[in-house]
């Protein structure tokens, strides 16, 4: 195969994005990095079929290549994999492609630890096939090896959260590898032996067992993941935002200040390890008023992480956010408020690693921004029942925070305006015949154009971008009289889910498509990164353009309340962080081709209070909408309300978020007969952005 500059690019991108986002969950007595001996490979025992059967990607893409573990490991030059180990797994591979392990009786555990330094052990699940359980098969292999290597690594090759047992915890080093993309077994050799430090943090928490996201789950509101196992106090085996490296960063000076109506976050950050180089994460959590107590405990607000510090080295990061963002929605004056009352601003790496660098006291309630009135049928939020997750000297740390706390009056507070603007009475026509290419000239605008079609025409153009498939690649149909191109689409949460080959009528390929997979939704996000996230988007946009494809149906904004079917499709259970990275992944996605946002269509969204979903989903897809130009909505009801483009929340979002772009949906585009108005509001949405698409 003849490789390409775009391949050979795409791949170190899918590399790089991998190695950013791997997150090093546990590393003891120094098991990691693994490194050369006296200038020779370390050599490694490597167990587990999933090193062979690695999961890299969904099973509708099919990449030009795939580097599994196993590969990857032998091809770092730093470590050795133990060459008949190796091939008893490959063969035992060959005749057994279910990833059924390999019986320990066929492997000698006395001989392989004497024979090597240490131990990798991969528990892998396939996205199509995600059990978080631990097989027998899989503990009796960690017991064993566990016993044999006092130097062992896990690795999980998983869409996310497995149940991790006495037998993987025994383990010295454990490493969340995710699905990786096709340069996942590459990335994870470089994180093992320190080519890249670990800077992957957790978008997601990791409870004890299977069970505590059933309970966290009993309700749909607005205590989701860390929202509810810190609010609750419920214990946790890692907790949301938490990830080592190799390097020791550790927190200076902080503090948290008012800069007219934003706040000022500043903390000093220090490598304080003697060998590594580190970056860290910071993450700054809000908690509202001790009154509030239908709110979480605390709430990520913002994030930034730090250069690359050798040791010794520091670095002071500064952020700031608008007071706005602290505003919560009240559903009964149908608008978000800003509460009186003390606003804690904590720092740290985790949900459960901050302290307190400030506190700011809202002097008097005052209304930020008015919303669309409407009502859900959803359940109202659950109550914090006073056995929220503290740590030593949190109290001490509150009171010194409150006692010199930053007054903030609403006196100057900007608020965000619903401009409804002129009521739209129709397109009119000039009396001539126009097309498209007369409006890209300036010859014409688009409501001359429009009014040029009669209803039935108007209908197809309408319905043309209704009709939406679940998976795969398909066309949207143009309108070849008024110079209305056809438009090509495709799904793929890892990149584009287009077919390898294109053959004639004789079965001689007439294309072959060279496509990359990228890391999956569920780990990019744990890089914590929207420069990782963007450069992504810029790299399949590359590829749609290279094979003709204009829509791109981009991982959706669904929150991950819980394991399970499409988990690799979703970016985490915060919606500030999977807001931020998907308008990154959006914006990267440019040039002759966009990336359509993907509304949450979970069936537990029906069941969501207004505030809830405003405060979640909502705002994930407040954030992420202002860089999408197509937005995919759901067939789903939410809070009972259906959504189409002429239902109220629909509308609510056009006018409170003042959204500009078009809107495609899976099912009927209208909740009610459109009339001709209605559907020249809807092709005007449309054509707007088809002329921004291939311009």
């Amino acid at each position: 195969m003849e490789y390409t500059a775009r391949m050979n690019d795409n791949a170190l991108t899918a590399r790089t994005a991998a190695c950013a986002s791997m997150v090093l969950l546990k590393n003891i007595n120094e098991t990691l990095p693994l490194q050369k001996i006296d200038g020779e490979a370390l050599p490694v025992a490597v167990f587990g079929v999933g090193q062979i059967f690695t999961p890299l990607h969904g099973k509708n893409m099919q990449p030009w290549r795939e580097t599994c573990i196993l590969d990857g490991l032998c091809q770092s030059g730093t470590v050795r994999p133990d060459s008949l180990l190796a091939h008893k797994y490959r063969s035992w591979a060959l005749e057994h492609p279910q990833m059924e392990e390999l019986p320990l009786t066929k492997l000698d555990m006395q001989g392989l630890s004497a024979e090597n330094r240490a131990a990798v052990v991969v528990i892998a699940r396939q996205p199509e096939a995600y059990d978080v359980q631990l097989r027998a098969q899989e503990k009796d292999l960690l017991r064993a090896v566990t016993a044999a290597f006092s130097r062992t690594v896990l690795v999980m090759a998983a869409p996310g959260y497995l149940e991790l047992t006495e037998e993987a915890m025994a383990c010295s080093a454990i490493l969340f590898m995710g699905i990786a993309g096709q340069e996942g077994g590459a990335a994870l050799a470089d994180i093992l032996t320190a080519k890249v430090m670990p800077s992957g943090h957790l978008a997601f928490t990791w409870p004890m067992s299977e069970n505590d996201f059933e309970q966290a789950c009993e309700k749909t509101d607005r205590f989701v993941g860390y929202r509810y196992f810190d609010s609750f106090g419920k214990e946790v085996r890692w907790p949301f935002g938490y990830g080592q490296t190799y390097g020791k960063c550790e927190f200076g000076a902080v503090s948290a200040g008012l800069d007219g109506c934003d706040v000022t976050v500043t903390a000093e950050v220090m490598n304080t390890g003697s060998k590594w180089p580190a970056s860290e994460l910071v993450q700054v959590y809000v908690s509202y008023p001790d009154t509030e107590r239908d709110m979480p405990v605390w709430i990520l607000d913002c994030f930034k992480r730090t250069k690359v510090l050798q040791s010794g080295e520091s670095e002071t990061v500064q952020l700031r956010f608008p007071i706005t963002e602290l505003s919560r929605f009240r559903e009964e004056a149908s608008a978000f408020v800003l509460q009186e009352g003390f606003y804690d601003i904590r720092v740290g790496t985790s949900s459960r690693a901050t302290l307190v660098a400030g506190s700011i006291r809202v002097t008097r309630s005052a209304v930020v921004q008015a919303t669309t009135p409407m009502r859900f049928d959803g359940e109202e939020s659950r109550l914090r029942d006073g056995n929220e997750y503290s740590y030593p000297g949190q109290a001490e740390e509150l009171e010194a925070a409150r006692k010199v706390a930053i007054r903030f009056s609403d006196r100057n507070l900007p608020r965000r305006s619903r401009k409804k603007g002129s009521v739209f009475s129709g397109c009119r026509s000039d009396g001539e015949f126009h097309t498209l290419g007369e409006v890209r000239n300036g010859t014409c605008n688009l409501f001359q154009l429009i009014a040029c079609m009669d209803d039935t025409e108007l209908e197809f153009l309408t319905n043309s971008y209704s009709r939406i498939p679940k998976a795969g690649c398909f066309q949207i149909p143009g309108m070849e009289h008024y110079g209305i191109p056809a438009l090509t689409a495709a799904y793929g949460s890892e990149g584009l889910h287009l077919e390898k080959e294109e053959r004639d009528d004789d079965d001689e390929v007439t294309l072959r498509r060279n496509l990359t997979a990228f890391p999956a939704a569920s780990l990019l996000a744990c890089s914590f990164d929207p420069d990782t996230a963007r450069t992504v988007g810029q790299a399949i946009a590359l590829e749609m353009r290279e094979y003709g494809v204009q829509l791109w149906m981009a991982p959706g904004v669904q929150l991950a309340r819980r394991p399970g079917e499409h988990a690799e499709q979703i970016w985490s259970e915060d919606p500030v962080l999977c807001g931020i990275l998907a308008m990154s992944l959006l914006g990267g996605v440019k040039g002759g081709c966009t990336a359509v946002l993907r509304a949450s269509d979970a069936a537990s969204c029906e069941a969501l209070s207004q505030a809830a979903f405003r405060e979640l989903e909502g705002l994930a897809l407040e954030i992420a909408g202002s860089n999408a130009k197509v937005c995919l909505l759901p067939e789903s009801a939410v809070g009972g309300k259906s959504v189409r483009e002429d239902s109220l929340l629909v509308k609510s979002m056009i006018l409170d978020w003042h959204y500009t772009g078009m809107f495609m949906t899976g099912g009927a585009r209208y909740e009610q007969t459109p009339d001709r108005i209605t559907m020249e509001k809807s092709a005007l949405r449309i054509l707007k952005q088809v002329l921004e698409i291939t311009k």
